[in-house]
């Protein structure tokens, strides 16, 4: 047995009119095909709910037994219907996203602070990881989106850059070059160097940045953190290329920062969707807020408080 609810409501209206023609004018069809739709209901049913007198229907008793459910039904869509509506709209639901380590705590709290106060009806889902990691939650659903650098290429992956970063070198504050704000290659040469891991996409970069000036850098540490960087560096025991949004976050306190001149190194900040999925509005959202603050140079170092490097 299959009720359709197109069928539901052109019954409904035909209890209601009376008749099947003022049935049929109330709801905008042809008589015919409200009958038709009538009959194919009466048929799933197996039963009469309509005796036609005159030129007029009267309910049987099937009829009027499926006349309170069928209103109870049409009411519940027609309420469905709307608190999707009305949570789409205050995008409530639950939003999933991604972020590689060496941007998640430096591009994303300003902007899902922002979020949150615009739909505080949102659940936020976090998934930091490495870019390998995100690629296969997107091509298994389990992320909406994720923040990654570039490249990366995949059949069911696109890519959007939304903004680039410069990688700057970081020294400990008593480093000889340490009162400088601009540096050279020819500068890093010889120098003892602290490297994320390859499994970061950033120590790829990095390491890729170097081989293309033919400098083989003198890594005296590979770490799997970030933080573990920083703090190598501020205890004197080697320098390192770190994206400008970490130094922001960390300060000058035990370090300080060089450009590199010339075609300085820098990273492609992008975001990955699957191909064949609809953008979610919360992500779609959460995207356009964090493109703005790199637009805004929120991330640059130079919007820091006076005496910043």
């Amino acid at each position: 047995m299959t009720m359709d609810i197109r069928q539901l409501m052109y019954f409904v209206a035909a209890a209601e009119a009376g008749t099947i023609s003022r049935a049929a004018e109330r709801c905008g069809i042809a008589q015919p095909s409200l009958s038709q739709q009538v009959r194919k209901l009466e048929d799933s049913l197996g039963v009469e709910l309509f005796d036609r007198v005159g030129k007029g229907v009267a309910l049987t008793d099937a009829g009027r037994a499926l006349l309170p459910r069928a209103r109870r039904i049409l009411a519940d869509v027609r309420e469905a219907e709307a608190n999707i509506k009305r949570e789409s709209e205050a995008g409530a639901g639950t939003i999933s996203i991604g972020a590689i380590p060496t941007m998640a705590p430096y591009l994303l709290p300003r902007a899902l602070e922002r979020h949150r106060h615009d739909w505080p009806d949102a659940e936020i889902m976090i998934q930091e990881a490495l870019t390998e990691q995100l690629v296969d939650a997107l091509v298994d659903m389990v992320i909406d989106c994720a923040f990654v650098s570039t490249p990366i290429v995949h059949d069911l992956i696109d890519v959007e850059v939304i903004g680039t970063e410069a990688l700057l070198l970081a020294m400990p504050v008593g480093h000889a070059r340490a009162d400088r704000s601009v540096a050279t290659w020819t500068d890093l040469r010889g120098e003892p160097t602290v490297t994320l891991r390859e499994m970061h996409c950033l120590g790829r970069q990095i390491e890729g940045f170097c081989s293309s000036r033919g400098m083989a850098a003198r890594v005296v540490c590979k770490t799997a953190q970030l933080a573990t960087v920083f703090e190598l560096v501020g205890l004197g025991l080697g320098v390192s290329l770190v994206p400008e949004m970490a130094a922001v976050h960390e300060g000058t306190e035990k370090w300080r920062y060089a450009r590199l001149t010339g075609e300085g190194p820098e990273r492609e900040i992008a975001v990955a969707w699957r191909k064949d999925r609809s953008r979610a509005k919360g992500a779609s959202r959460l995207v356009e807020l964090i493109a703005e603050d790199l637009r805004a140079g929120r991330h640059a170092l130079q919007r820091r408080r006076a005496g910043a490097r």
